[in-house]
C-alpha cells in the first residue's frame, strides 16, 4: 500500500473518533497488513502507563489497529475498510476505558450505535495446495501444506478399530502450483 493509503485510513481514524467517540482517543498505531488472511482487521492492546511512571513511558508499545489490504481490493472496499476500522477502533475505546475489550456485550452495544456494522463477510480464504486421497475408498482431503503420515479416518475405523494401518495411508493426487 502507498504512503497515501496509510494517510486515508489515519483520516478515516480521525473522523470516526470524532463522529463516535467524541475525539477521545488519541491515534494509535495504524497499518496496512498484507499478512492477515483470515480476518479484516486486528487490534492490539499497548501497555497502560501512568502520567507520573515517566521513566516507563521508554518502555510503553503503542496500540496497533491492524487493516488487511486484501479489503483495497474487494467490491466497495470504502465500505468494507470503513466497518473494519469502526470494529477495531471499539476494541481500542474499550481497552482505553480499561473494559474487556473482546466481542462482550458493552462491544456489540457500541457497535449497534454505528447502525450498518458487522463482523467483516469477507475474509480472504488461501486455495488448497494439495489434494490426498485414499488409495482405498478414493476419498479426498484437500490441505495447505503437507500431511506428513496420515490415514484415512474412515477406512481406519471401519476396518481397523480405528487403529493406523499402511494401507489406508493418504498419498498425494494433485499438487497445485
Amino acid at each position: 500500500m502507498s504512503q497515501m493509503d496509510l494517510v486515508s485510513l489515519i483520516t478515516l481514524f480521525h473522523e470516526l473518533n470524532r463522529l463516535h467517540f467524541g475525539g477521545l482517543l488519541p491515534l494509535p498505531k495504524i497499518i496496512w497488513n498484507s499478512r492477515l488472511r483470515t480476518s479484516a482487521g486486528r487490534f492490539r492492546p499497548g501497555s497502560h502507563t501512568r502520567r507520573h511512571w515517566a521513566r516507563l513511558q521508554a518502555f510503553a508499545r503503542p496500540c496497533e489497529i491492524e487493516i488487511a489490504t486484501y479489503l483495497a481490493l474487494e467490491a466497495d472496499s470504502l465500505t468494507h475498510i470503513r466497518n473494519t476500522m469502526a470494529h477495531e477502533m471499539i476494541h481500542y475505546w474499550l481497552w482505553f476505558k480499561r473494559r474487556p475489550y473482546g466481542h462482550t456485550e458493552e462491544f456489540h452495544a457500541k457497535m449497534k450505535e454505528f447502525g450498518d456494522i458487522r463482523y467483516n463477510p469477507v475474509p480472504q480464504r488461501r486455495p488448497y495446495k494439495y489434494l490426498y486421497a485414499c488409495p482405498a475408498c478414493e476419498k479426498e482431503v484437500p490441505a495447505r501444506k503437507k500431511l506428513g503420515t496420515v490415514a484415512c479416518r474412515d477406512c481406519c475405523d471401519e476396518f481397523t478399530d480405528g487403529r493406523f494401518s499402511p494401507q489406508f495411508k493418504m498419498v498425494v493426487k494433485n499438487v497445485a502450483s
